[in-house]
């Protein structure tokens, strides 16, 4: 089977900001479609917004945004009442819809799996893994495949390397997504506890949680911890970086921590990622490992 990470989702209180950081800083992009006025149109009907005489929708600004590194599309989700901010979930595209759920079926039966509706530019079917960490799917040729998720793929210097997910047993969610998706195991020392599994160009490390790692911290449940991100020089991106929060400090400089203390807390289990050299949050608060390497 043929598996890959090609979505990654943020839920945001201000989702066109938080675009507009991972666009400058990362240079991820909008699908060309998506600017038309055709496109516009489309959007009307697919979602029953209005369509003024000027062709263009009338929506809140406010609204889900999509862009992309060339290879992982990242949707900028417009918080709902009910849902937390954060990091919400990622997406898979395998060439087979079939194999998984035939797989869920004969060592999975516990995981569930729903139809998504047709508006959505990739989830065809919504799942999880044990644990209850969320993820999509979606397999390509379908109908309400579309935007980023239709271009063809472009290399670019910065990109998504990584994704973690802090789990109660990684060991055992380690074994679902090579059963399922065929994910391959990097290589780690013995003592490391972690597991690196690939697609070839993504990570998806699965690390332990303990709530006794955020002692002298507010505990945070198991879930999507951060998205690292490779960058071709680290000074050229810490340049981009201050001159990004110069210009515009109201809105692109990252949420600054509530507790300095706190903070060190939560740092420190973020920078011991293997994959990182440099730490921070975005605007939302969400953290971002980067590296050159």
């Amino acid at each position: 089977m043929i598996a890959k990470i090609k979505h990654v989702a943020f839920m945001s209180h201000n989702a066109p900001r938080l675009c507009r950081f991972y666009e400058c800083l990362f240079g991820l992009t909008r699908a060309r479609a998506d600017t038309s006025p055709a496109s516009e149109e489309e959007f009307a009907k697919r979602f029953g917004n209005p369509l003024l005489s000027t062709k263009r929708v009338a929506k809140p600004y406010d609204a889900t945004v999509i862009a992309g590194d060339g290879n992982v599309g990242v949707a900028f989700l417009r918080r709902r009442p009910g849902y937390p901010a954060g990091i919400d979930h990622f997406g898979i595209e395998v060439d087979d819809l079939d194999r998984v759920f035939s797989r869920y079926k004969e060592k999975y039966p516990a995981v569930g799996v729903v139809k998504r509706p047709s508006n959505r530019p990739f989830a065809s079917f919504s799942s999880h893994d044990p644990e209850g960490h969320l993820f999509d799917l979606s397999q390509p040729g379908l109908d309400n495949v579309r935007g980023v998720w239709a271009e063809s793929d472009r290399e670019q210097n910065r990109y998504i390397k990584h994704l973690t997910i802090r789990a109660i047993n990684p060991g055992a969610l380690a074994r679902f997504y090579v059963d399922v998706f065929e994910f391959k195991e990097e290589e780690k020392a013995l003592e490391d506890p972690n597991f690196y599994l690939t697609d070839g160009k993504v990570t998806l490390i699965l690390t332990p949680w303990k709530i006794e790692d955020y002692h002298g911290a507010e505990h945070r449940g198991p879930g999507l911890d951060h998205v690292g991100f490779k960058v071709e020089n680290m000074e050229m991106f810490r340049k981009d970086f201050d001159v990004l929060t110069s210009v515009d400090p109201e809105w692109m400089t990252p949420k600054a921590p509530n507790q300095a203390s706190e903070h060190d807390v939560v740092l420190r289990l973020l920078s011991a990622c293997r994959y990182g050299r440099h730490q921070l949050a975005d605007p939302d608060g969400n953290f971002i490992d980067v590296t050159d390497q």
